[in-house]
């Protein structure tokens, strides 16, 4: 191939790096899911773990390995000569002879030679995956096109066509090269067939052009299409009918890539798992906004995983939100201490002091659903008389903690070039959005023995303490446990709770069956009768507390404090309600209409219930709404004037 030393990308350039990789994955991602061996992540490793499956040859395994050695050990040099993340190879002469020496050789001709040399040999096997370039008599003309559209079922298949002559002119960044154009050509009826598919064709093709036109290069997700044309139906079920997902692969192309990952169609890995990768990911960060980029980067496409595995009911609603809640804990966890450690640089630190994390609402009870918000409170201790800090700009406890714990929020929520990780919703802490962020053990327990309202203590019943040090998680711990477990004032607990159901009733008049937080019968109420029951019970039966709701019904059940076929109807109501508010959120966002599902996502939400048909669905939901609300007036309301 031709080829010229300036300014040539030994990551990106034909031949280079990347070339290399994605030989490696087009591979494990075709045989991986029936091999569980060949799902390694290092390049070097599933090389030879491909020639052992008998995969790949053994010249292909030397010549692929050499050259993936020698551009990285080039692509260090490089980096260490310019002190910054750099794949490009010098301009100028001097800085070519340099970078020669550095290397081993006698002069940059010699450098020039080895280099073609092993990018030769990379572009001659790589170039086997793809398909040959079709001729120009092969692409249909834009009369033919028109025609292909119409007979597909596109209803305007004129401004489709259109939208895709731009692609064919090259004009986004992703289409000019010839070479992407060609593979665009050669996978485009597929494609087309794919959207086809979906109930809305032209609305998901657009969605595609949207994450066409943000894409840095179009080579590899073509050529991923003609090695794999499975995915073809899953990114039109993206475009089609996700646009939550949709949206977030055209703000972030790359997270394409993850589909290269022959794990990507398995289970997250374990909390502590989730925890070493992102600790190891986060070692390469050179500063702190590197560090904030990186988590979002990370966390996006494991989210991204999580939504597909769920649209394509792989996992079920249960194991997403177990899922989504591991992947926060991580986070919170391996991103606490790097806050802490850019704050102690202007504030120093106390001997003994430790923030503790309290997660509540969907957080706490580990049923976090896309969109969802982290609910917060944050604790502190520190040592006994303890005044300042040790830092250059020394604090007192309470100022250093609140400072800490705003820095982590912000840390979460604020919008870098990568997005935020999850809004953070901290009004569940004493006193609410007037009392201060970050309140010591003791202000928490006073607070809830002396001033809280009956819906604070209900708040309580899902508090789960996260991302603490051991002693003081299980003092917090404890504390929860006996605000929990201590005696009521029985006669005041039930007209409290029903005049606080009542007012919310109030203020969000909902008729929409979907609306299922708000709508009697929904969420709302299946909660308001658990968390009632656990305050009415808690100094009986302190065994019944654990912040997952499924686990409190059996808990309540068991205790008899809750009639089993009533127990058996709410965990039922609640499998399902939380099974359609995942799907709805992910596809339709927070306000769902059903005049707005579409065939293909009416199919989903009873292939996510175990259902049939969505009509069998939908009835059993407002079934399901009617004995719900009937039990919470049972239970709560009844004798209420």
């Amino acid at each position: 191939m031709d080829f010229k030393l300036a300014g040539f990308d030994v990551k990106l350039g034909h031949g280079g790096i990347r070339e290399v990789e994605f030989y490696t994955q087009i591979h494990q991602l075709i045989a991986a899911g029936r091999e569980p061996f060949l799902r390694i992540p290092q390049t070097l490793g599933a090389l030879d773990a491909l020639l052992e499956m008998g995969r790949i040859s053994e010249p292909v395994r030397n010549d692929l390995t050499a050259a993936y050695r020698f551009l990285r050990q080039l692509e260090h040099r490089l980096q260490m000569v310019d002190d910054a993340q750099t794949h490009t190879l010098p301009e100028q002469e001097d800085g070519q002879k340099r970078i020669a020496c550095f290397s081993g050789f006698d002069n940059v001709e010699a450098l020039t030679r080895s280099l073609k040399a092993h990018l030769d040999r990379v572009s001659a096997h790589y170039d086997q995956l793809l398909p040959d370039s079709p001729d120009g008599n092969a692409a249909l003309n834009e009369a033919q096109l028109i025609a292909l559209l119409e007979q597909l079922g596109f209803e305007a298949p004129a401004t489709m066509a259109a939208l895709i002559e731009g692609w064919r002119r090259g004009r986004y960044r992703s289409l000019r090269t010839a070479r992407a154009r060609g593979l665009l050509e050669k996978t485009l009826k597929p494609l087309l067939e794919a959207f086809s598919k979906t109930a809305q064709p032209d609305r998901a093709l657009t969605r595609f052009d949207s994450f066409l036109s943000q894409l840095p290069a179009g080579i590899q997700l073509f050529s991923l299409f003609h090695s794999n044309p499975s995915l073809f139906r899953l990114i039109a079920r993206i475009m089609g009918i996700a646009p939550v997902l949709a949206e977030n692969l055209a703000k972030r192309p790359q997270l394409v890539d993850a589909l290269l990952d022959p794990t990507f169609f398995a289970p997250l890995p374990s909390r502590e798992e989730l925890r070493d990768d992102l600790r190891r990911t986060l070692k390469r960060a050179r500063d702190y906004q590197d560090i904030l980029d990186m988590v979002r980067r990370w966390t996006d496409e494991r989210k991204f995983q999580l939504g597909v595995q769920a649209l394509e009911a792989i996992s079920d609603v249960r194991e997403t939100s177990l899922s989504m809640t591991d992947l926060a804990d991580a986070v919170l966890a391996e991103l606490l201490p790097l806050v802490e450690a850019d704050y102690q640089k202007r504030h120093g630190t106390f001997k003994e002091g430790a923030l503790c994390i309290v997660s509540m609402g969907k957080f706490g009870s580990r049923e976090l659903s896309f969109g969802s918000d982290l609910d917060l409170v944050f604790l502190y201790s520190v040592e006994e008389g303890a005044t300042l800090s040790s830092g250059p700009k020394a604090v007192s406890p309470s100022r250093y903690y609140s400072g800490l714990g705003q820095a982590l929020v912000t840390a979460i929520t604020v919008l870098t070039l990568e997005g935020r990780l999850w809004e953070v919703d901290t009004r569940l802490r004493p006193s609410g959005s007037a009392g201060p962020l970050v309140v010591t053990l003791q202000t928490f327990v006073d607070y809830y023995r002396e001033a809280a309202w009956t819906w604070e203590h209900m708040a309580l019943t899902r508090a789960r303490v996260t991302a603490t040090p051991d002693d003081l998680a299980q003092k917090v711990q404890q504390a929860i446990t006996r605000t929990l477990t201590s005696e009521r004032d029985q006669k005041a607990l039930r007209p409290a709770v029903a005049e606080m159901r009542h007012r919310l009733a109030q203020e969000f008049p909902v008729t929409n069956p979907w609306s299922l937080k708000h709508v009697r019968g929904g969420l709302m109420d299946l909660e308001f009768i658990v968390q009632y029951l656990l305050l009415r019970e808690g100094a009986r039966h302190p065994q019944i507390f654990t912040p997952r709701l499924d686990d409190c019904l059996d808990r309540l059940v068991t205790a008899k404090a809750l009639d089993p076929d009533d127990g058996r109807v709410l965990k039922q109501a609640h499998s399902l309600y939380h099974a359609v508010q995942s799907l709805l959120r992910l596809t339709l966002g927070d306000n769902p209409d059903e005049d707005g599902f579409v065939p293909e996502l009416r199919a989903a939400l009873a292939r996510a219930t175990a259902f049939e048909r969505f009509e069998d669905m939908r009835q059993s939901m407002l079934d399901m709404q009617a004995c719900v609300f009937s039990i919470y007036h049972k239970i709560v309301e009844r004798s209420i004037a």
